[in-house]
């Protein structure tokens, strides 16, 4: 199709598809137009011969068709082109273009699919609660969030949600696809639009840990412990304070743990990988949280808590917004009362050579915790007054861990 020809149709069409007629809400006939020296300052140009000329007579040829009419200046330059409302359907038949309405109408019935889903259900929240935003942003005519016009791709979106908000065993991520789409990459494909979606509207801390929440992964799931512990198995019992390191248990391996005595021992869980190397465990059985956690980490962190009612439960992470996140994600979702560990004023004054300045985002997610949660308020308020936070690996080098259980 003529570039120009398009550049018209198109612009008429998008002025007619924002307004209140197409909505119908205007009471009055409305009247849908553009200056063509304004879409095409070329059209002024005298050298421009050529153009003036050609798009004159692509003009014509609308108006001939009866898409368009022309208010022109007596030397025949052309001033305005006005949209025929009578004959759109033509003139979306002209542009190759799917109406709104359409567009509209399909994506309810891609909705409909989903009536099913109850916003009451935690699990099914975020996808219920997305659903029902773009509705009210289609009676609002406004654009369809994570819709980029193809019918295709969203609804292969729409599922790939639906499918990790219910898993509930851990899967990996291009078994998942196979399951869902026949193909092993395309929920990687997507996987940028899903975990966006899901972190928009769902109860997330991060972004890019979405997809491990739900038990969907790339790689195995490790829970890597050191310290004190008697790992009870079936047939043999495993005595981590023989080992000199640390021992990383596989998914399947957990599948056959039946508990873990801590005699007395206290339970800390750690962050970062570099700090959980370096720590020093006393009298404690040491887990490395990499961050948020999922299903199997949390699940083995109960199993202890259920085998040893009454221990103490600390966490060692980094001293800024991300960390304290973690610390409640990890709260709420064990249903375990975690204590910070170094990660109070007291360790942040005796590191001030190692302070990283805080990012608008970082003061942000600090307030907003600060207001949900004031257990941490000393601290937050001395991070946002003096303008700092502290990664857990200066602590654990710069610091001796102390024990403020």
């Amino acid at each position: 199709m003529n570039k120009i020809k398009s550049k018209i149709l198109n612009t008429l069409i998008d002025l007619y598809e924002k307004s209140k007629t197409f909505m119908g809400d205007n009471k009055v006939r409305q009247s849908f137009s553009i200056k063509v020296s304004k879409l095409f300052p070329k059209y002024d140009d005298d050298s421009a011969f050529d153009f003036y000329t050609e798009l004159n007579q692509i003009c014509t040829m609308l108006e001939e068709k009866n898409l368009v009419t022309l208010q022109k200046e007596r030397s025949g330059k052309i001033r305005t082109v006005i949209l025929n409302l009578d004959c759109l359907d033509e003139c979306y038949t002209e542009t190759g273009r799917t109406s709104k309405s359409d567009l509209n109408s399909k994506l309810k019935e891609i909705w409909q699919k989903y009536d099913n889903i109850s916003g009451s259900l935690v699990s099914n929240k975020p996808l219920h609660l997305y659903i029902q935003e773009q509705m009210e942003r289609l009676r609002q005519n406004k654009s369809v969030q994570f819709f980029s016009g193809d019918f295709a791709d969203y609804e292969d979106l729409l599922l790939a949600v639906k499918e990790v908000l219910s898993n509930e065993e851990e899967i990996f991520i291009r078994e998942l696809s196979v399951k869902l789409f026949n193909n092993s990459k395309r929920l990687e494909e997507i996987e940028s639009p899903v975990r966006s979606l899901l972190y928009k509207y769902g109860e997330y801390d991060d972004k890019e840990t979405v997809l491990e929440e739900h038990n969907i992964i790339k790689t195995p799931t490790y829970v890597m412990v050191k310290g004190c512990g008697l790992l009870v198995f079936a047939e043999q019992k495993i005595d981590l304070e023989k080992i000199s390191g640390d021992i990383a248990l596989s998914t399947q391996t957990l599948k056959s743990l039946c508990s873990v005595e801590l005699n007395g021992a206290s339970v800390i869980t750690i962050e970062n990988l570099t700090s959980f190397h370096k720590y020093k465990a006393t009298n404690e059985l040491v887990i490395y949280l990499g961050g948020f956690h999922n299903s199997v980490k949390r699940d083995f962190i109960k199993l202890v808590e259920r085998a040893n009612p009454g221990t103490v439960f600390k966490h060692f992470g980094d001293i800024d917004a991300g960390g304290f996140y973690i610390l409640e994600h990890l709260k709420s979702k064990t249903g375990i009362n975690f204590l910070p560990q170094n990660m109070d004023v007291e360790t942040l004054d005796a590191n001030k050579e190692n302070w990283i300045s805080l990012s608008e985002n970082d003061r942000t997610r600090l307030a907003c915790l600060s207001e949900k949660n004031n257990s941490y308020a000393d601290v937050i308020e001395y991070m946002l007054k003096n303008n700092c936070k502290l990664e857990q690996e200066i602590i654990s080098y710069a610091t001796p861990f102390a024990d403020k259980s």
